[in-house]
């Protein structure tokens, strides 16, 4: 494509040299285009050209500094003809809030400027041809990377002549761009992390006069870009008070950027700031004078919050929703849907009772982890849905649990209406209690499966007052619960729902093979916490436990006989809980895991905080990976992405250190790493190229993505 450019403007400087020639390339999701406010350039020639995006409708690119994810555009020149080409001029961007991330960019239209020097070597009657590729990350609901190559072609004349059209789009992004400073401006900490901005400018003051809301952006990473900024103002300025980054150290630091005023005619003020280490300017932090400005900041502050709580709320109802699909919570739904099934012919007050008892087990069990949550962050640790599943005693007696369901569900063995009877209780006539525990066992399996979906969103709730947690996960719970309430309780459902007779004692066998698979999954996740001897272990325990019911359930069994099997069940329950009670096995990644067809290894470790610095002091890249075994989300990503040839390869290639961090296990430092990144759970995925700042890798990967953002 790019020898077709160049052999076309060179055909064209042959035979069209009166006219500016520059194609516009549909890139998939805008229309790109180098313009130029010349059609016509001299020898010697100084004028602006810019890079044009045409952005497809809800579609956006980013700033300068993307904020906390995102990278800006970019063009790489391959012919310039001798040219000298400047940097962007940035047209002040807006804010792109997600959840929890705060992203900087534009949407409909962006017009980057560019300086442009002719050489004075180039003869009248030549053209200037400009060939190159760019590239840049564009966002919907997700986002993909898009290139184009693109050309400018401009004739060369004794006299240059402007191009009307193109001189005003780029006078337009100039008059939206950030204007110098001509004031001062300083930094200085209060308290442990807030950052305090002094700006003292007769622009930015006039400014302010009808300003409606005001940001700072930084160039860099030094304050966290999320929270709001709180202003202060006074005769000579104002004063924004920015919450410290982590990643940045904890004491008052040079920073630069722009600063923003949204004004209430819709019109905007940018300005430039290079602040230093000092004290508050004067007559920029008068509260006297700062009142409804300072009234304002807390009324928009308040409102963002409100919203924001909503969209959690609506996060957290889909994400609970979305529960019901996943692969560790379906066989305990099928289980629900059989008993709905018998439920339904008993009538329809008897099927209400059903789905009120499954949400009351559901939600029991949400707030019961809710209150959990609150407990271990009262005591200084960090903790996400999957806690539950960090502790290996919980996950061998679900893996149990799940094994003797499935017996019960075979038949071969029954025991009224306890909690082990669960699956059998379904089907009976007075299941509500089983209906209950179904809810319970449903939640406390799907939880951890939940946090890949919610992450951002967990991650910044877990740090919210008590109710906002505890209504959080109220309104998980009820996106989980919610199909089979709404079966209960809509009269239309029920009575399509089939007639009970002999296929549901064969469905009812069926639904053990699930649960069967659902223990395994579990065995497999308590081997990685405890290794293979335990797992043996706690195989052999189910081997008993299943002679122990089979004794008990015989039809001629006698007192002796249950005694024994009485025994045996105890004992294959307790033994593997004392046993196993040791130190938690330690994974370590096996280099094979990251080798490529050909033989070329990529150097793999087990990620620490003072490993990544070593490594990022040599300028190495890094590639880490937060996982953990319960995590199906990490474990579907590492099978379609990470461990594929394609990924390994671009490794190799590019030097990258594949550092894992197995959070199968409680570790505070790996808990304390994700609430860094305002995460909760697993998965995340952090990428720290050789120079520049970490990079954060959306949830659901693919080969082409990991392969893209690795290499340069």
């Amino acid at each position: 494509m790019r020898a077709f450019v160049f052999v076309f403007a060179f055909l064209l400087s042959l035979f069209s040299q009166n006219a500016a020639f520059s194609a516009p390339v549909d890139a998939g999701n805008a229309t790109v285009e180098v313009i130029a406010e010349r059609s016509v350039i001299a020898q010697g020639d100084r004028f602006l050209g810019a890079l044009k995006l045409d952005i497809d409708e809800g579609w956006h690119v980013y700033w300068r500094n993307a904020g906390d994810a995102g990278i800006a555009p970019s063009i790489a020149w391959e012919i310039t003809s001798g040219a000298q080409i400047g940097e962007f001029y940035w047209p002040a961007p807006h804010t792109i809030p997600l959840e929890t991330l705060m992203n900087y960019g534009y949407e409909d239209q962006l017009v980057l400027p560019f300086e442009i020097v002719v050489p004075s070597d180039l003869n009248v009657g030549d053209n200037l041809i400009m060939t190159g590729k760019a590239e840049y990350q564009i966002c919907l609901d997700i986002c993909i990377w898009e290139n184009a190559d693109i050309d400018l072609v401009l004739p060369i004349a004794d006299m240059p002549e402007a191009d009307a059209e193109n001189s005003r789009l780029i006078a337009s992004a100039l008059e939206a761009s950030p204007i110098d400073m001509t004031g001062k401006a300083t930094t200085t900490l209060e308290g442990e992390d807030t950052l305090r901005l002094s700006i003292a400018d007769e622009a930015f003051a006039a400014s302010l006069a009808d300003a409606d809301h005001v940001r700072f952006y930084p160039y860099e990473h030094e304050i966290e870009h999320f929270p709001e900024q709180s202003l202060r103002v006074g005769e000579q300025g104002g004063t924004l008070n920015l919450q410290l980054s982590s990643l940045s150290k904890i004491e008052p630091t040079p920073i630069e950027g722009i600063v923003v005023v949204d004004k209430n005619d819709k019109t905007r003020f940018a300005m430039k700031v290079q602040a230093q280490i000092g004290d508050v300017l004067a007559g920029t932090d008068d509260i006297a004078a700062s009142n409804s400005h300072a009234k304002q900041a807390v009324e928009i502050a308040a409102t963002a919050s409100f919203s924001q709580i909503l969209v959690w709320l609506g996060f957290a109802f889909v994400g609970g929703l979305i529960l019901n699909l996943m692969p560790c919570v379906l066989p305990v739904l099928t289980i629900k849907a059989n008993g709905l099934a018998h439920a339904a012919q008993q009538g329809q007050s008897q099927l209400k009772s059903h789905g009120i008892a499954y949400l009351a087990g559901v939600l029991t069990c949400f707030v019961a982890i809710g209150i959990v949550l609150l407990m271990l962050r009262a005591a200084g640790e960090q903790a996400g849905l999957g806690f539950q599943l960090q502790y290996p005693p919980m996950v061998l007696g679900l893996a149990l649990l799940m094994f003797i369901v499935g017996l019960n569900l075979l038949g071969v063995f029954e025991i009224g209406s306890s909690v082990m009877g669960v699956g059998s209780n379904l089907a009976n006539k007075s299941g509500v209690a089983g209906a209950f525990f179904t809810g319970l066992l449903a939640a406390v399996v799907g939880a951890p499966c939940v946090g890949p979906l919610l992450a951002a969103s967990l991650g910044a709730v877990v740090s919210q007052p008590a109710w906002v947690v505890i209504l959080f996960l109220i309104v998980m719970g009820s996106g989980l619960a919610a199909p089979f309430v709404l079966l209960s309780f809509v009269p239309g459902l029920a009575k399509a729902m089939p007639k009970p007779g002999g296929w549901m004692d064969i469905v009812k066998q069926v639904l053990a093979f699930p649960m069967f698979l659902t223990s395994i999954w579990l065995l497999w996740v308590f081997a990685g916490q405890k290794g293979v001897d335990a797992a043996i272990m706690v195989l052999t325990a189910a081997v008993v436990i299943a002679f122990a019911l089979w004794m008990f359930a015989r039809p001629n069994a006698n007192g002796l006989a249950k005694s024994v099997a009485g025994v045996l069940m105890l004992c294959a329950v307790i033994v593997p809980f004392v046993l196993t009670g040791g130190a938690s096995h330690v994974n370590e990644v096996a280099s094979s895991d990251i080798t490529t067809k050909s033989g070329v290894e990529v150097k793999t470790g087990d990620w620490s905080p003072e490993y990544v610095e070593e490594l990022r002091a040599a300028g190495t890249p890094i590639f880490v990976d937060f996982t953990a075994r319960w995590c199906v989300t990490c474990q579907m990503n590492k099978r379609i992405a990470l461990h594929t040839d394609k990924v390994k390869n671009a490794f190799a290639e590019q030097g990258v250190v594949f550092l894992t961090a197995d959070w199968t296990n409680r570790n505070k430092l790996i808990a304390d790493e994700l609430a860094r990144h305002k995460r909760a759970g697993v998965p995340l995925y952090l990428y720290y190229p050789p120079q520049g700042d970490v990079q954060i890798l959306p949830q659901i990967l693919t080969a082409g993505l990991v392969a893209k953002t690795v290499t340069p």
